[in-house]
């Protein structure tokens, strides 16, 4: 039974988070289910994207008839902050698959805030979906208050938690940063304030700080001005394997986007989450000897928590561990086993 389906996320932006997002998905699809063909709806004109034929964005709907099925592939792409505009986009797919006679599964799903009241009227468009993986609590918890009840939900983690990371570890171990820094720009976000509690930081543990892009776009100006304004080294990445050896790099991860925290938990690196989105507080919440500050916390707060964070940092290893070993594998990816059923059913 050979079948297509079309991955679905913010493919192709330059966001190492949904680009590992992709790769996790695209591993265990290929590991699991030989007869499955993966084609990636992609914002890059490109021919094929880590081994998956690429459907371009301008192609939608050709690529929506081609595939037998529609994956929405992890990520926060359910949220009206950012845009409501992405937030009709995205649903408009599931309405549009819904129509063609295409099921929908939604796998490692991130949903919410949705604040609009366009966003609070179409987001029950989600009931056409068949299958729903959620990677965290208040996604569940989303679904509930919105009233979502057809699809059958799962509790998993991000998909970024399944990656293969063995393969991603850094060769050369004389490459080591103290601590890496990952900011983003955040409404709220006191940058000056993080600024003088990182060069007090800084000095009072003798540290070397550097910086990491996570977002090529979104987060260039921000990061390069807090590596100026300290005189730190910046770092870009390349590709997701160029991303991954950076990160691993690092004695200590501090960061506002969550993927480098996921990361970070995958190489067994402490951390400290800076939370701007309740998705990172929902992370750093598994672990109970993580620290985390919040976006307007002020200088010497900020400060008092990096020295106790870095201090108690071999004690949040052991916590890592444990996260680990209690992943939720299995719900994680029941989508894609019920959506395989659903396809056997039709034979």
């Amino acid at each position: 039974m050979d079948r297509q389906i079309l991955l679905v996320g913010y493919f192709g932006f330059d966001n190492l988070g949904d680009e590992l997002l992709l790769i996790s998905l695209l591993d265990f699809i290929r590991h699991n289910f030989q007869d499955i063909k993966p084609l990636v709806l992609y914002a890059k004109n490109l021919p094929s994207v880590y081994g998956a034929d690429v459907i371009p964005r301008k192609k939608l709907l050709s690529g929506i008839i081609k595939a037998d099925g529609v994956c929405f592939s992890g990520g926060s792409i359910i949220q009206d902050v950012t845009s409501v505009k992405s937030l009709v986009y995205y649903l408009g797919i599931i309405l549009l698959s819904f129509i063609t006679g295409k099921p929908v599964i939604m796998v490692s799903q991130g949903f919410g805030p949705v604040k609009t009241w366009l966003g609070k009227k179409l987001i029950r468009i989600l009931d056409l979906v068949y299958s729903i993986s959620v990677r965290d609590m208040d996604s569940y918890k989303f679904l509930e208050r919105s009233g979502i009840r057809r699809p059958k939900i799962y509790q998993g983690n991000d998909l970024v938690s399944f990656l293969d990371i063995d393969r991603f570890r850094i060769e050369d171990s004389s490459v080591e940063r103290d601590v890496l820094v990952s900011v983003r720009e955040a409404e709220g976000f006191r940058e000056e304030e993080f600024l003088d509690a990182f060069v007090r930081f800084r000095e009072e543990n003798n540290l070397n700080l550097a910086f990491f892009v996570t977002h090529k776009d979104e987060d260039a100006r921000i990061t390069e001005e807090f590596a100026r304004k300290l005189d730190c080294e910046i770092l870009f990445w390349d590709d997701p394997i160029s991303a991954m050896k950076i990160l691993s790099s690092a004695r200590f991860i501090v960061s506002m986007r969550l993927h480098p925290l996921i990361i970070s938990s995958l190489l067994e690196i402490p951390f400290l989450g800076i939370i701007y989105d309740p998705k990172v507080r929902s992370f750093v919440s598994l672990f109970p000897d993580a620290h985390s500050l919040d976006i307007s916390s002020d200088s010497s707060q900020i400060e008092d928590t990096l020295n106790l964070a870095w201090r108690n940092r071999e004690r949040l290893k052991s916590g890592i561990i444990k996260y680990r070993d209690n992943l939720n594998k299995q719900e994680t990816f029941n989508p894609i086993y019920d959506l395989y059923s659903l396809w056997s059913k039709d034979r």
